[in-house]
C-alpha cells in the first residue's frame, strides 16, 4: 500500500468512514492528496521484519481497501444518479420555462397595445402629454440627476466621486474572443476558397533555371482542361477590371474600384509566395495594374485638356474686351484733343484783337 517515509502516529490516522458518512469533504478540498487520504484512511501494514503494535496484516488491509473502494463506487453511482436527475429536471423544465416566457411576452405585448391604443384617451385625461417614451423618460431622468448632482456639488463644494466602470464578465470576454477567432477563420477560409478558384495555366509556369532547362511533358486531357480553365479565369478577371473602369461613366469612381480589385488580386497572389506560381500570378496582376494606370493617364490628360480649353476660352474673352475698349479710348482722346485745339485758337484770336 502507498506509504510515505517517516514515522506516523496513530492519532493522526482516521478510522475508516462508515457508508453513511460521505467522503465529499475529503475530495472537495483543494489541497486533496490521494497518498495522504489513503495513509489516513487505511491502517498501516505490518511486515515480518517490523511488527508494530497497531499494525495490520495484509489481509486486513486488503479487506479495508475493498470496503473503501466499494464505498467510493457507491458514492460515485449515487452522485451520477443525482446528476442525471438534475439534468433531466433541467431538460424538462426548459420547455416549461420557454412556455412561460412566451406567455409573459404575449401579456407584455397585450399590455403595451392596451396602453397605446385602447386606453390612450383615458390616459390623456389624466396626463395631457400622454405616456412618456422610454428614451425621453430616461433622458429627463439623466438631466434631473445631473442637475441634482451639480446642485449638491455647489452646496457642499466637494468633488464628485470618480465614475465606476463595470468590467464585462469573463465569459463575455471569452465569447468576444471566440467571435474574433471565428471571424478570422471565416476570412482565411474565404481567402483560400478564392485562391482555389484561381487556377494557373500550366503553360505560364516555366520550369527553368540558369543551368538546366526542363521541357514539360506532352499535355494530356487533364492538363488541357486546366489550361482552358486558367485562361477563362484570367479572362474573367481582366473583364472585371475593364468593366469597373467603364462603370460610372468611366470616371474616377470606376478607376478607384478597379484599383481596389487589382489590389485584392495582388493580396490573393500572396498565398503562393515562395512557390513557382508566385511570379506568373504577380506578372498577371501587374498587367491588370498597367491597364488601370493607362486609364488613369488618359483621364489625367483629358482633365488637363479641359483645363487648358477653359483657360484659352477665358483668355479670348478678356482679349476681346480689351480690343473693344481701344476704339472708344481713341475716340475720347481725339475728342479731348480737338477741344483743346479750339480753346487754343480762341485764345490766339483774343490776343490778336
Amino acid at each position: 500500500m502507498a506509504q510515505r517515509p517517516g514515522p506516523q502516529s496513530e492519532d493522526v490516522r482516521k478510522t475508516s468512514p462508515s457508508p453513511a458518512e460521505p467522503l465529499l469533504p475529503e475530495f472537495s478540498d483543494p489541497s486533496f492528496d490521494p497518498v495522504d487520504f489513503l495513509n489516513d484512511t487505511l491502517p498501516p501494514l505490518s511486515t515480518s521484519q517490523s511488527r508494530s503494535a497497531g499494525g495490520s496484516s495484509i489481509a486486513d488491509v486488503s479487506a479495508r481497501t475493498q470496503s473503501l473502494l466499494s464505498q467510493l463506487t457507491a458514492q460515485n453511482a449515487r452522485l451520477s444518479n443525482t446528476l442525471n436527475q438534475l439534468t433531466d429536471e433541467i431538460i424538462r423544465s426548459s420547455g416549461r420555462l420557454a412556455y412561460e416566457v412566451e406567455v409573459l411576452r404575449g401579456e407584455t405585448i397585450g399590455l403595451s397595445d392596451t396602453l397605446t391604443d385602447t386606453l390612450q384617451d383615458d390616459i390623456r385625461s389624466f396626463l395631457p402629454q400622454g405616456l412618456p417614451q422610454p428614451a425621453a423618460a430616461a433622458q429627463e431622468e439623466d438631466v434631473h440627476l445631473e442637475g441634482k448632482e451639480e446642485k449638491v456639488e455647489k452646496e457642499s463644494g466637494t468633488k464628485t466621486q470618480p465614475e465606476i466602470t463595470q468590467e464585462d464578465p469573463e465569459y463575455i470576454s471569452r465569447l468576444r474572443t471566440l467571435m474574433q477567432v471565428r471571424t478570422r477563420l471565416e476570412e482565411v477560409i474565404q481567402v483560400f476558397g478564392d485562391a482555389m478558384e484561381w487556377p494557373l495555366p500550366p503553360s505560364e509556369v516555366s520550369i527553368t533555371s540558369s543551368f538546366i532547362s526542363v521541357s514539360a511533358p506532352e499535355a494530356g486531357p487533364e492538363s488541357r482542361s486546366l489550361e482552358e480553365k486558367g485562361r477563362e479565369v484570367a479572362k474573367k478577371f481582366r473583364s472585371q477590371v475593364t468593366g469597373l473602369l467603364d462603370s460610372n461613366g468611366g470616371g474616377e469612381a470606376g478607376l478607384e474600384a478597379a484599383a481596389r480589385r487589382v489590389e485584392e488580386l495582388r493580396l490573393l497572389a500572396g498565398v503562393w509566395k515562395g512557390t513557382v506560381e508566385e511570379k506568373p500570378r504577380l506578372k498577371f496582376v501587374d498587367s491588370l495594374a498597367k491597364i488601370v494606370e493607362d486609364r488613369r493617364k488618359v483621364l489625367e490628360s483629358q482633365a488637363r485638356e479641359r483645363e487648358e480649353k477653359e483657360a484659352r476660352k477665358a483668355g479670348g474673352t478678356a482679349s476681346k474686351g480689351r480690343t473693344s475698349e481701344l476704339p472708344s479710348r481713341e475716340k475720347s482722346e481725339s475728342t479731348g484733343s480737338g477741344l483743346m485745339r479750339n480753346l487754343q485758337r480762341l485764345r490766339d484770336e483774343i490776343y490778336l484783337e
